[in-house]
């Protein structure tokens, strides 16, 4: 028997599945620099890059947990018209325990109309504890985002990981991740449905491998974090469940922000989907370069910069 239909069972689902996995958007500490939270204290606790924050036990877990900026809540909305103009309404959610993914969710939720869809928090959606380089994984407790109006937690929900094991590698981050998008996918592959998931850079690559049909294929732990990298704010990926032959589709990608001078195609990508991009024929998928002076590209040398600081 195969993978997914021991997944799926034997009964015919009602609809398709569609999976859709987000990286969050512009993060604060990478944005404004390692003193933001300093100066956001000098301040009274307000910065007007950011938006209001949510209550925590103590406000210094905010240099662990960070939230989004101003410009990352807005990228995070862009994503949610951008995912409805292309027919994507969502019907599920799930994020990360990180402030920055809920948020993210939140504002996609919102721009679609959607902010009944309850977001259930799952900690199995947090990126690789070892690039975080032994530091604290605090995050603001669902029963404080729940009694926060701005967010539509779902207080009831049990999360398939109780938290987040920080001896965990890249390998065991692997394993972590199909368990979970195995376990996300049965639990609606009767009503079907589209399901986001709002995560991290390194997400896209390790919850993917398995429904890109790379399951006999291992993921290469040392290469994750160049997967990540790829990956700027608000990166998404979607993958669709046919309903009558419940194969997996990745679809083909409207926009791929290259890796740094990477000749790309379509057997070495995951397609990745920004806000606004231009349709990518298989003629031109190999001539995406990002210019060393591109906003773009300094975006990722900061993201290279954050990884490879955890990662130390």
């Amino acid at each position: 028997m195969s993978f997914f239909r021991r997944i799926f069972g034997g009964n015919q689902p009602n609809d398709n599945l569609r999976i859709i996995i987000t990286r969050h958007g512009e993060r604060a500490d990478l944005a404004l620099g390692k003193q933001w939270l300093n100066k956001m204290l000098q301040n009274g606790g307000q910065d007007p890059r950011i938006p209001p924050l949510a209550q925590r036990p103590q406000f210094r877990d905010w240099y662990y947990d960070p939230p989004l900026t101003i410009d990352g809540e807005h990228q995070s909305a862009n994503v949610g018209q951008k995912l409805l103009q292309m027919g994507y309404q969502i019907d599920y959610c799930y994020s990360s325990p990180a402030y920055r993914s809920v948020q993210t969710a939140t504002k996609i939720l919102e721009s679609q109309g959607r902010k009944t869809v309850p977001i259930n928090i799952e900690p199995g959606l947090f990126e690789c504890p070892s690039w975080y380089a032994g530091k604290p994984f605090v995050f603001v407790p669902p029963e404080y985002l729940a009694a926060d109006r701005r967010f539509n937690v779902n207080p009831g929900y049990t999360p398939l990981y109780s938290g987040v094991d920080p001896t965990e590698d890249e390998r065991v981050y692997y394993r972590r991740s199909r368990h979970l998008i195995r376990e996300i996918i049965r639990a609606h592959k009767h009503q079907g449905g589209t399901v986001l998931l709002s995560a991290h850079g390194g997400s896209i690559e390790a919850v993917t491998r398995g429904l890109r049909g790379l399951r006999h294929r291992r993921g290469r732990p040392e290469h994750l974090i160049q997967e990540a990298l790829r990956v700027d704010y608000c990166n998404f990926a979607i993958l669709e469940r046919d309903a009558r032959t419940r194969d997996w589709i990745v679809r083909l990608p409207e926009a791929h922000n290259a890796p740094y001078g990477a000749e790309l195609t379509r057997q070495s990508i995951i397609p990745l989907y920004g806000i606004s991009t231009r349709h990518i024929t298989p003629q031109t998928v190999g001539q995406l370069r990002p210019h060393p002076s591109s906003h773009s590209h300094r975006r990722r040398h900061r993201h290279q910069n954050q990884y490879h600081h955890h990662h130390r």
